[in-house]
């Protein structure tokens, strides 16, 4: 998000007003909280042509990319994959 407020030159009282949220909302979640899909509806709406799943996508992308970094190597070796089926 921080992107887009630097693409769109607005600054976070100014964006937490447009979302119709707290401050300290919008600060959370610049500070690395959740996009929950409230926010992402708001967001969605602040900044067309985005779509609500364009933020969860990201969340998603994001929380992904976190557990691998944090867990990736020993998920790998806790886990077995299943064979396929024959066909």
């Amino acid at each position: 998000m921080a992107d887009f407020m630097l693409e769109y030159q607005i600054k976070a009282p100014t964006l937490a007003k447009m979302l119709g949220i707290p401050r300290s909302r919008l600060q959370r979640l610049l500070d690395g909280a959740r996009c929950d899909g409230d926010m992402a509806l708001r967001l969605s709406r602040v900044f067309p042509p985005t779509s609500p799943q364009y933020w969860m996508n990201m969340q998603s992308t994001h929380d992904i990319s976190s557990a691998q970094a944090m867990r990736g190597e020993a998920i790998i070796e806790e886990t077995t994959p299943l064979e396929a089926p024959a066909a």
